[in-house]
């Protein structure tokens, strides 16, 4: 009877395990960064315009990535916690530009700063700031994802912005009206996501987290520059620096000592099939043993 105890608080330890959520991109600790500063964030590569506008993440902590972190677009959006030794302080930053100049922004863990952001890790007069650290932390937006059509959208062309999201985005899909199945859609690296056969008529859009969550809204038809505001945003629970609040986390300059573990978890969201699956197995191990026991 001992046995069949231990096993089933073993299977019920495991299942509170695998229950918890990890965090959907890798937080390990990065080291030997360096940042430079400029004047004029705003407008930045990634699209989102006035950095204080609807679009924009609502504050002027921010930071242009080189080619090696831009990615050809796909870490606009990502937030980044920065730490200094020159002050001792972190700050968090979201990437809303690319900083293609040759020089420093050629190394691969280069940040070309607003001197909001900046001044928290250095002084000005410094100019380039070396040996810092940082690692991948959610954003600390305002209610939900959001969507908006471009600039020159008609019933037949346009491209989508994806905005206001914890995580950065893997893939966005759309199935418009006939058909049955999405179609991806390639994200340029202005950050908008290219939509070149719509018809006219209402149309599904399916946004894809890095994390593999999916959110889904139905839009009636094509507006230039319309927004919307999805029903959902990402999760982010068992991420290192996750906001407690909805307005925490961007922006927010705070003492280096708090930093990432160091381990790389890149994971999808939990699956709670997969648990009820694990924990269903555990049981019926259980059962066998007590089954086992009694035959004895």
């Amino acid at each position: 009877m001992k046995a069949v105890v231990f096993v089933i608080l073993l299977c019920l330890t495991f299942f509170s395990t695998v229950s918890k959520g990890q965090c959907p991109f890798s937080q390990s600790l990065v080291t030997g960064a360096s940042a430079t500063y400029y004047t004029d964030p705003n407008a930045g590569n990634c699209g989102y315009e006035n950095l204080t506008g609807p679009l924009g993440p609502g504050n002027l902590f921010i930071a242009a990535l080189g080619p090696t972190l831009y990615n050809n677009g796909k870490s606009c959006g990502q937030c980044y916690n920065i730490s200094s030794p020159y002050t001792n302080r972190s700050v968090v930053v979201m990437a809303t530009d690319s900083c293609p100049d040759s020089g420093y922004c050629q190394r691969s863990s280069h940040f070309d700063l607003s001197t909001q952001a900046f001044d928290v890790l250095g002084a000005e007069s410094i100019g380039v700031l070396e040996g810092l650290t940082y690692y991948k932390v959610p954003c600390g937006v305002t209610g939900n994802v959001k969507i908006m059509m471009k600039d020159g959208s008609n019933d037949y062309w346009t491209a989508f912005l994806i905005y206001n999201s914890r995580v950065t985005i893997k893939d966005v899909s759309v199935k418009i009206t006939g058909k049955t199945t999405y179609s991806s859609l390639s994200q340029s690296t202005y950050n908008y996501w290219i939509s070149p056969n719509m018809v006219p008529g209402s149309f599904d859009v399916r946004i894809e987290s890095v994390g593999g969550e999916f959110i889904y809204i139905t839009i009636p038809k094509v507006e230039n520059r319309k927004q919307y505001e999805t029903s959902s945003q990402f999760s982010v629970e068992g991420c290192v620096g996750a906001p407690s609040s909805p307005s925490g986390g961007v922006g927010s300059p705070t003492s280096s000592s708090s930093s990432a573990t160091g381990s790389s978890t890149t994971s999808s969201v939990t699956d709670t099939a997969s648990d009820a699956s694990s924990l269903t197995l555990c049981a019926l191990f259980s059962f066998t043993i007590l089954f086992l026991i009694m035959l004895n």
